[in-house]
């Protein structure tokens, strides 16, 4: 009886195990794709024409102050190096990981979005 106990518990922590890597390659791909994510944000924002409008009159300028952008890059980033680098152990609940990336991929959004509508 205590061998298939202690067999159920091994599978279990094996499933945790390949659930952590998997969220783990997630917050790395997402921290792989911040940087790109600003740069084609930031080219497609300054394509449009209220873009040229804004550099070359300064007229229809974006209200968006830049530390809100950057606050949420770095939202982005904070939450991808704990996903990627905090031991399961030290995590403060079972799915914390998981509600890191989520929350990485959520600023990262915002970072795309905010970039998009601010020439």
């Amino acid at each position: 009886m205590n061998e298939t106990a202690s067999a159920g518990t091994g599978a279990d922590e094996a499933a945790g195990a390949a659930h952590d890597r998997r969220v783990r390659t997630a917050a790395k791909v997402g921290l792989a794709l911040l940087v790109p994510t600003a740069v084609v944000s930031i080219v497609l924002a300054l394509m449009t024409e209220r873009a040229t409008d804004c550099i070359m009159d300064g007229n229809q300028c974006s209200s968006i102050p830049g530390p809100v952008i950057f606050g949420s890059f770095l939202a982005a980033a904070a939450f991808g190096v704990f996903a990627v680098g905090c031991p399961r152990e030290r995590l403060p609940f079972p799915s914390a990981r998981s509600w890191a990336v989520k929350l990485q991929a959520a600023a990262q959004v915002t970072m795309a979005m905010l970039l998009l509508v601010s020439p």
